[in-house]
């Protein structure tokens, strides 16, 4: 077997055989900013700005456009900068079953939260100020039932399948607080826009293909980021 020149100070395999990069003081800088890339990246954090960039604009491509290439760039980024962070750890030392800490778990949870409640608010007053066509109200209204029924979805798959991949969505506790405010916002920004249109005017299929297209978005995003959770980076050293 060859030998290869350790580049970073590994723990004795004696006292810590599992290695992450958090516990590598040359691996923990791009560990760390690549996971705020994709907090930036995640889809409610892009609804938000879509959010902003649709009440500030006076064009339907900017909210969409912008978003979108935000995304693909820090997704892209945060990937290169986690493989970076694990190549300090040889493959068959590196801990890829260890969840994030706990805080960060409840920081993310707090961030999606956060945008979630802005970015619906801004909707809601930005529907009831500009008189927008009542497909666009039930295609947004529908979005945000979507948005209740996938945060509904994750608590229930954190109860019924606890472990790492529930354990990013940030706990029961901190989802179910998600979730009441979450409806809450949906509830009241329904209420504010029955005050300036029928909603027996409605049509169903509009709500439908809001809460559809939101709901594909997020599954093809917990997909994805279970894929890459999935896959060891490569290693640069070994023992």
């Amino acid at each position: 077997m060859k030998n290869i020149q350790e580049t970073v100070d590994l723990p004795d395999a004696a006292e810590q055989l599992l290695v992450h990069p958090l516990d590598l003081v040359e691996a923990r800088k791009p560990f760390v900013v690549s996971w705020w890339l994709s907090q930036l990246s995640t889809p409610t954090v892009l609804f938000l700005l879509a959010a902003v960039l649709w009440t500030v604009s006076n064009n339907y491509i900017t909210p969409v456009l912008i978003p979108v290439g935000i995304g693909v760039g820090a997704t892209y980024l945060a990937r290169i900068l986690a493989r970076e962070a694990w190549a300090y750890v040889p493959r068959r030392r590196q801990d890829t079953s260890r969840p994030v800490p706990r805080i960060w778990s409840v920081l993310g949870a707090a961030i999606s939260t956060v945008a979630l409640l802005v970015g619906l608010v801004l909707l809601a007053f930005w529907i009831i100020g500009n008189g927008v066509g009542i497909s666009v109200v039930g295609y947004i209204l529908g979005t945000g039932a979507g948005i209740v029924l996938l945060i509904a979805a994750g608590l229930v798959w954190t109860l019924l399948v606890p472990g790492r991949p529930s354990a990013s969505l940030g706990g029961p506790l901190a989802q179910c607080a998600r979730l009441v405010a979450v409806l809450g916002a949906v509830v009241i920004g329904y209420l504010l826009i029955t005050t300036r249109y029928d909603m027996a005017t409605l049509s169903l299929s509009d709500v439908l293909t809001g809460a559809i297209v939101i709901v594909v978005i997020q599954v093809v995003w917990w997909l994805f980021a279970l894929r890459k959770s999935a896959v060891p980076a490569s290693s640069v050293v070994t023992d």
